[in-house]
């Protein structure tokens, strides 16, 4: 590995996801055979079943032992072993930039967390990172040996441009057909909602998973009295006075805010995973996502 990559994932941590597994709910079908079992039966090594002989089917399959004790003809079925695709798609939006750790730290850290896991189970991988007008891709990539790849990527993703959620998980699905995990992570801070992005999502077909990240300063405002503003996309001002019953009304403004995302979710048969920006990394990524049902 290039010296890159304990910057973003320390070699320790990369130790400890070696033993961890990415999930499909849904049995895929991989370009190639991989190491995840499918629902078709084929021709690898590991047996699965017996069918009858038909005219036709090749001999070389069937069972001769049971042939000398039953004079019927069986063949014997294989389990066939698939690989999974992983696409990973980031919000790099300048949006993603606040916080401290910032949105867009943690995002990545994760995202290169699960790509890791999936390149280490020889899963195909792809990402990439988009915000208004702009695309930047990882090309699908299998195993260990472009970890460091993966890793690069991701430290080079910088937050920029207006957030077009559903604009670019569109011209995602357009342009990926591989079926497998797709995991969005974004703040979901769009003026124009998120219920599109992730009708485009479900429609992928794809197991789905959107992670939330807020920063700690949404979440808990540490302001009060008179502020001025800035939205970081628009730079729009507004000016408010931060009483203690309009930081009471925010608040209960982003509950509602991550509930409907969460329901939406939910709705769409979507895994929805809330992940604060200043929450520990390693217990998000061994924990959260496993009981999230990512992660094995």
């Amino acid at each position: 590995m290039t010296t890159e990559t304990p910057s973003l994932l320390s070699a320790e941590f990369l130790q400890r996801l070696d033993r961890l597994a990415l999930i499909a709910r849904k049995t895929q079908i991989g370009g190639m055979k991989g190491e995840r079992r499918s629902k078709r039966k084929g021709s690898s090594v590991e047996f699965a079943d017996y069918r009858d002989y038909v005219q036709g089917d090749d001999l070389r399959h069937v069972d001769w032992n049971i042939y000398a004790r039953l004079e019927s003809l069986y063949l014997k079925l294989f389990q066939e072993q698939e690989d999974l695709t992983v696409h990973l798609l980031i919000d790099s939006s300048r949006s993603m930039a606040f916080g401290e750790p910032s949105k867009i730290d943690l995002a990545t850290k994760l995202a290169a967390a699960i790509g890791y896991i999936g390149l280490v189970g020889y899963d195909r991988v792809s990402a990439e990172s988009f915000a208004d007008g702009t695309t930047h891709r990882l090309q699908p990539c299998r195993g260990r040996a472009n970890a460091a790849k993966l890793l690069s990527f991701m430290s080079a993703i910088q937050p920029d441009g207006r957030t077009a959620l559903e604009a670019s998980t569109k011209s995602y699905s357009l342009r990926n057909r591989a079926k497998g995990v797709a995991v969005l992570f974004s703040d979901f801070l769009d003026p124009e909602g998120f219920d599109g992005c992730l009708r485009r999502l479900q429609q992928t077909g794809s197991d789905c998973y959107a992670i939330h990240v807020l920063s700690r300063d949404e979440i808990d405002p540490p302001v009060a009295g008179d502020l001025r503003l800035l939205d970081s996309e628009f730079a729009v001002h507004v000016e408010v006075s931060a009483s203690p019953g309009l930081i009471k009304r925010y608040k209960h403004n982003l509950e509602g805010f991550c509930e409907s995302i969460r329901k939406q979710c939910l709705s769409r048969g979507i895994g929805y995973i809330f992940a604060p920006s200043d929450e520990s990394f390693e217990r998000l990524t061994l924990d959260v996502l496993r009981r999230g049902g990512m992660l094995r």
